[in-house]
């Protein structure tokens, strides 16, 4: 082995982002035996994940409540962390659901697999679309699937192809809500390859969910102190170098340059900060990669939050919220009742709901929410409280051809350094969990380093 080699395995991999993702690859390497150093330029572990208890007993999430079960990163890595006891599930008690559509609140359709109805008949009494309507996208099971190819489409495509226009309204609610992204531009290689693997092999997406079998037991999980017990738990665990309040200006082949100018040498780079602060860390070292990464657009939402006391409501609140259908004409996206929804999160007697919206000032936004809360489900009196979860131009776009662009930002860089999160392979925690582990063992495998 050369010198230049055993002076690279000495120094560490450098993770910028102590979010999800570079909370999983420090991990990652912790576990491979490589040193490494976390910079993240803010105060807290977590990211977007942000679970704040309040002084009057309630618990507010700011993004993500949850996360699913069917991909086990995330649970894989709570496990590791020591936190098998502090998981929980969405309550099954409460498990009441709404659709808004023409005004009305309709029970949400029983039996789906996500938006796929896994039996006509409950589906077609449903009416969250027309009668027509409803017909045809039950029709898809009889609509022949696409001819095999490379080429990525739309959400808006993919569901108009073979569901009909209509179920646009029920379904982009369901599917691009994930992503509050615009449906004719999110693309389904990168954010529903499952339901295009299932037109191709089933010759339709109903009877391919039909003919899989349904998880047994919770389809998602939580811990009792609220998401961010995750990024706190794997952040008191990590042995290595990691620093708070300390943002990196620029990424090199061979470290980071922080802010002050110091310059921190290091084997390999992961680079896990969201796309819109990764493309000017890389524009020194890596123009084109820069270029790229820059070229990436993001959509915005804003999430109100507020708090009652039961006796506001002439009605049960214990339901876990509603969706609105697509055409509905109100700035609303969805509501939560995350009281309900899940053990711990407001004290007994009150009510705490989450009042999701798009790109909206969050002033306007929440006197929306108040509006819309009072309208559907009678809240008499102003909230105890509001807060805001302001998004707005942080949550990442997937556009048609997302993973092609994704492969010329990869090979726009060197083998040791690498982007990696949300902006990139699933918005999702488990997502940025895999994408983070999966980004620390391809530098290790670059540098050839034993771990």
């Amino acid at each position: 082995m050369t010198t230049q080699q055993n002076q690279l395995e000495q120094l560490p991999t450098i993770v910028v982002g102590a979010g999800m993702t570079g909370l999983a690859a420090a991990w990652e390497l912790q576990q491979r035996g490589v040193p490494y150093v976390l910079l993240e330029a803010g105060d807290y572990f977590g990211g977007k994940v942000q679970s704040e208890p309040t002084e009057d007993g309630f618990l507010v999430e700011k993004a993500a409540d949850a996360f699913i079960l069917g991909k086990p990163w995330a649970l894989e890595l709570a496990h590791e962390v020591g936190l098998r006891e502090e998981l929980i599930h969405p309550r099954e008690d409460t498990k009441k659901l709404y659709f808004l559509r023409g005004g009305q609140l309709l029970d949400f359709p029983q039996n789906l697999k996500m938006f796929v109805p896994l039996d006509d008949e409950s589906f077609l009494q449903s009416g969250v679309l027309s009668p027509e309507g409803l017909k045809r996208m039950l029709d898809e099971q009889h609509v022949p699937p696409k001819p095999p190819t490379d080429e990525d489409e739309s959400l808006a495509s993919f569901i108009t192809r073979r569901f009909g226009e209509e179920a646009m309204n029920f379904i982009v609610p369901l599917a691009a809500g994930i992503y509050v992204a615009n449906p004719h531009e999110l693309s389904m290689k990168a954010a529903f390859p499952q339901f295009l693997a299932l037109e191709q092999k089933y010759g339709s997406v109903i009877a391919g969910s039909r003919a899989t079998p349904r998880a047994q037991g919770p389809i998602f999980g939580s811990f009792r102190g609220g998401m961010s017990t995750l990024a706190n738990a794997v952040a008191e665990k990590l042995t290595g170098d990691v620093r708070l309040n300390t943002p990196v200006l620029a990424v090199h082949p061979d470290g980071v340059t922080v802010a002050g100018g110091e310059k921190i040498a290091g084997s390999g780079v992961i680079l896990t900060t969201p796309a819109w602060y990764a493309a000017p860390m890389l524009r020194q070292s890596f123009p084109k990669a820069s270029a790229l990464v820059g070229e990436l657009k993001a959509n915005g939402s804003v999430a109100v939050i507020l708090a009652y006391r039961e006796g506001q409501f002439p009605r049960d609140m214990h339901l876990h919220g509603l969706q609105v259908a697509a055409d509905e004409g109100i700035h609303m996206k969805a509501i939560t009742v995350h009281s309900a929804k899940m053990h711990g999160r407001a004290p007994e007697g009150h009510v705490l709901v989450r009042v999701f919206f798009k790109e909206l000032e969050p002033q306007t936004a929440c006197a929306e929410a108040v509006r819309e809360v009072e309208r559907l489900f009678g809240a008499q009196g102003e909230p105890l409280w509001h807060a805001y979860a302001d998004w707005r131009g942080k949550n990442p776009a997937y556009q048609v051809g997302h993973l092609e662009h994704l492969a010329r930002i990869r090979a726009a860089l060197p083998p040791n350094v690498r982007v990696a999160g949300a902006s990139y392979t699933g918005v999702g925690i488990p997502d940025c969990v895999n994408a983070g582990r999966t980004a620390a063992r391809d530098v290790v495998a670059a540098l050839g380093v034993a771990g």
